[in-house]
């Protein structure tokens, strides 16, 4: 066996040198395999985290005083370095002496050896050993076996050409070099490359434009079989200009710490440990796998019959609860009838719902003084792997993304499985939480270094330029810029002296960039011409040549000095012959860079024009998309963005996440609801007396789980007192007032329909008219009052919707009201968070002071009783379906932003005053316009007025 060794060549992906074929190349890596399997002390590799939790448990069980704090504050990642450490000393030589001597001035070396006392090396399934051998333990292992019979033993090897320099080799590897040449292995270095490549380099100012000028120079050119490819960072953009030009492309992803499949693991943990998280529950309810269309149908974790199910009672109510009465525990309900009723279909779907119950809220892993108990962890990690390797043995052929689907789901599994064998190795009944999900990381898996979108070609494509083949004419060097990985000292030199003593040789930072640095350049010297792509910026960030470039700089100053004025690196960097702006590229209807040349086509710039109106009018009959039924919520949007309607309700157009689980103040909102409601349907206190503030503290912290999970998490107690003691007062004050005057409550949350008769495009339409009144009562004259609970940070806009005729949820409620009595209902909104009524019944609202004054043509006052706003709001909404039925979709504010190119969100008087006279205009002739803020509208991206107008 002929061996060309490299220090940089474990990665190379040319397992042979391709001009005899008979040569294996191979790094350190490569090499140390090839003689483990030479001396017959190959084993099956260990997963870093096991040895990582085994290293856990020997410190512990040392105890050395120098990371007794780090380790009892984060005793994983504290093991982590410290292992490290270990390995990085053990490699370098170091050989503790087994007296027991210590380091009593160099506190990190003695902490290092008194846990290394302790540790007995052998696999993990030897019961005697303690610490599973790593990459260090078989480099000493080898050593000493090459050293005892590597000249009796035939190791199979003729001859080992060095790449570097031997002397520029870690020590460790020199002695196994010189053990090895002292057995009869031929070891020689070879030739330094001699030769200065021409040098390109094409600068520009971001990735895009040199992707573009990369792609062109790749799809002209003609000789691939000696062309290499340094791929020095992602190559997403590069390959989007190739496959535009036919191209194969090269499918180098983003350097990413872990895989995606490692993302599922730590979204299972988040949603099953107390405290419950509903938005981590969310997510993992609606975790699946794959591109969810029709023709390659995702894989979810949890079957959709279920996540369906629970997501949508989340939705509902945002909080899981036993209360019989709640959404989650309606949902198992349903779906447990389902089964009973069809027990062949629906039956593993409500084992499946009740298995999720059970782990998220009967028995959750038990968290006590924030430790984790990890026994009762184990039931949701065994269901987890249960879970994924059903779905990992179940591939369909049929689905183009099946191969890529299935991979990530066997990743995923994987981690689970090296998650739990990392969790056995721990000799700890109890764990930090926090620490809980660095294991999950450290096991996560790496992410591989190619992607499914690389299309095989004739070229090489390597990462590094120490991997470039030997036998390679050009080098295209994408991405040439500086990378972060630059080396950094470990030990410092008073360190690095005891360790000599005890036969450790460690190599320096500078002796490691070195080495990195000389096998780049010998790389680059391999080919004739190297052209390097470098854009200014990547990802916002500005970039440098890497140091390579400059010892190659420097070459070539000596070797064409008349080319060049001075000799300086910089100045031989932004020579014009060597360094081009990809503008310089384009000449006269040709592009050239090299011996490349294209033509080019002068193509027209693409202008993209903003939109002046959003508003649209098209052909047709549209009296399908008219509404059979309609509620408040329906009837404003009609009133305020007929088109934003069509495109929700009637076309079914929502935002990408179906499931929002509701936050903030609609949370918060819902919550107070639910208790007002709880209040006034079970009747007590009796004869209308106020409810106690101990009756309301009761419900309150009754009804948190289910409604207001969020207010439970850790760092929201001290909103969950404000929330509380601002619900006490506002509920004390609403109740008060309405017992003062006179109004009994006789129910809440009532549901009401209503047959609508409507006229649209001259014909008649017929709706229902529905929806839920939050509180309803009679006053002493047996007068209907509606109340419509709010909260809101401001309430201003309810007070202005009631000065200004605008109540139209208010007018709704008063129009369908049933009930006897002189007048109209009283209606009135109830602002929850600042404790008042917002009326037009001074029996209410003292406040009120009769509104704007204005009236319609009939004579009734714009800002009185929200019953007479009755006749508008059918007006407008009759005004509104015709418009929709004939083609024309109206959004006028929107119009107005896009007439005055203005962002929604963008404050601007003219546009105020423009709006303002839309909604005049629109009153005059007797309807309803109803200004809500464009900044939340769903639509203001498909408007095109959100800034960006593709």
């Amino acid at each position: 066996m002929r061996i060309k060794f490299g220090w940089n060549f474990d990665r190379a992906p040319w397992a042979s040198d391709r001009s005899t074929g008979t040569t294996v190349v191979t790094g350190p890596l490569g090499l140390l395999g090839v003689l483990q399997t030479r001396l017959g002390t190959t084993r099956p590799s260990v997963n870093r985290p096991i040895r990582i939790a085994q290293y856990r448990s020997l410190m512990a069980e040392a105890d050395h005083p120098w990371y007794q704090r780090s380790f009892a504050d984060d005793p994983w990642n504290t093991a982590h370095h410290l292992l490290r450490l270990r390995d990085d000393a053990v490699e370098a030589g170091w050989q503790p002496t087994p007296d027991g001597e210590t380091y009593t001035e160099h506190p990190r070396l003695d902490a290092l050896a008194a846990v290394e006392r302790l540790v007995r090396l052998g696999p993990t399934h030897d019961s005697s050993a303690n610490l599973a051998p790593g990459r260090a333990d078989d480099l000493r292992e080898v050593l000493t076996l090459l050293r005892q019979h590597g000249s009796s033993w035939p190791l199979g090897i003729d001859t080992i050409e060095l790449q570097d320099r031997a002397t520029d080799l870690p020590n460790t590897w020199q002695t196994i070099l010189e053990v090895l040449d002292a057995a009869g292995v031929t070891i020689t270095e070879a030739a330094p490359k001699s030769g200065v490549p021409e040098l390109t380099i094409v600068r520009g100012p971001d990735e895009w434009s040199t992707a573009e000028a990369a792609a062109r120079w790749l799809s002209n050119t003609s000789d691939h079989d000696k062309l290499c490819i340094i791929a020095g960072d992602s190559t997403s953009i590069l390959d989007h200009e190739l496959s535009r030009r036919g191209t194969p492309t090269l499918g180098i992803p983003r350097s990413s710490a872990t895989s995606p499949a490692g993302q599922v693991l730590p979204v299972f943990l988040s949603a099953v440990l107390p405290p419950t998280d509903i938005r981590r529950v969310a997510e993992f309810l609606n975790l699946s796998f794959g591109t969810p269309d029709a023709e390659s149908p995702a894989k979810a974790l949890i079957p959709r019959s279920v996540s369906t199910a629970l997501l949508s009672a989340l939705t509902k109510e945002p909080g899981i609860s036993g209360d019989p009465d709640s959404a989650w525990m309606s949902a198992l309900g349903d779906l447990q009838d389902r089964a009973a009723a069809a027990p062949e279909t629906r039956a593993k779907a409500a084992e499946t719902a009740h298995t999720i119950d059970s782990l998220i809220r009967l028995t959750p892993p038990v968290i006590d003084n924030e430790l984790l108990v990890l026994t009762t962890l184990h039931p949701a990690l065994n269901w987890l792997a249960d879970r994924l390797r059903a779905l990992s043995h179940r591939p369909d052929d049929t689905v183009p993304d099946s191969t890529r689907v299935e991979a990530f789901i066997t990743g995923a599994a994987g981690h689970v499985d090296s998650f739990r064998e990392a969790l056995a190795h721990l000799p700890a009944e109890e764990l930090r939480v926090r620490e809980l999900f660095d294991i999950a990381d450290a096991c996560a898996p790496t992410p591989s270094h190619t992607t499914a979108e690389a299309i095989a070609a004739k070229w090489t494509v390597v990462s590094d330029p120490s991997e470039v083949p030997a036998d390679s004419d050009t080098i295209l060097w994408w991405s040439s810029h500086r990378s972060e990985g630059d080396e950094t000292e470990v030990w410092d030199p008073e360190e690095a002296n005891a360790l000599s003593l005890a036969g450790a040789r460690i190599s320096t930072a500078t002796e490691r960039e070195r080495l990195h640095q000389a096998a780049a350049l010998r790389g680059i010297r391999t080919a004739a011409t190297v052209i390097c792509f470098c854009p200014d910026r990547i990802r916002g960030q500005e970039t440098s040549l890497p140091p390579s470039l400059s010892r190659l700089a420097e070459d070539i100053a000596v070797t064409h000095p008349e080319r060049f004025t001075t000799t300086g690196v910089d100045a031989v960097l932004d020579e014009a012959s060597i360094t081009r702006p990809v503008s310089t590229l384009h000449e006269t209807g040709t592009w050239r860079l090299g011996e490349v040349a294209a033509p080019l086509d002068e193509v027209a710039a693409q202008t993209i024009t903003p939109p002046s109106t959003v508003s649209r009018s098209l052909d047709g009959d549209f009296t399908h998309l008219l509404p059979e039924r309609l509620s408040f919520t329906q009837i404003e949007q009609l009133l305020s963005d007929p088109l934003g309607w069509t495109l929700e309700r009637a076309l079914g157009i929502k935002r990408g996440f179906s499931f929002d689980v509701p936050t903030g103040n609609r949370m918060i909102g819902t919550f107070v609801h639910a208790i007002v409601e709880e209040l006034v349907s079970r009747g007590e206190p009796a004869d209308g007396a106020v409810p106690s503030a101990r009756e309301i503290t009761e419900i309150f912290d009754r009804f948190v789980p289910r409604f207001a999970s969020e207010l439970l998490l850790p760092g929201q107690k001290a909103r969950l007192g404000t929330i509380r003691s601002t619900v006490l007062a506002s509920l004390a004050t609403m109740f008060t007032t309405v017992q003062e005057r006179g109004i009994t409550l006789t129910g809440a949350e009532t549901t009401f329909t209503h047959v609508w008769e409507l006229t649209a495009d001259g014909a008649p339409w017929t709706v229902e008219l529905g929806g839920m009144r939050d509180l309803e009562g009679a006053i002493d004259d047996a007068r209907p009052v509606i109340i419509d609970l709010k909260w809101a940070n401001s309430g201003k806009r309810y007070r202005n919707m009631v000065d200004d005729g605008e109540a139209v949820q208010l007018s709704v409620y008063s129009h369908t009201a049933e009930g006897s009595g002189d007048g109209n209902p009283m209606t009135a909104y109830f602002l929850l968070k600042q404790g008042r009524f917002v009326s037009t019944g001074s029996a209410l609202d003292p406040d009120y002071t009769g509104g704007s004054g204005e009236t319609d043509d009939s004579g009734a006052n714009l800002g009185g009783d929200p019953t007479g706003l009755w006749s508008r709001i059918e007006a407008s909404v009759e005004d509104a379906l015709t418009k929709i039925a004939t083609g024309r979709f109206e959004s006028l504010s929107a119009d107005v932003y896009a007439d005055f190119g203005i962002r929604p969100g963008e404050k601007n008087t003219e546009l105020s005053k423009a709006i303002k006279s839309i909604k005049e205009a629109i009153g005059e002739e007797g309807r309803l316009f109803i200004d809500k803020p464009q900044t939340f509208s769903a639509f203001n991206l498909i408007y095109g007025i959100a800034g960006d107008h593709s």
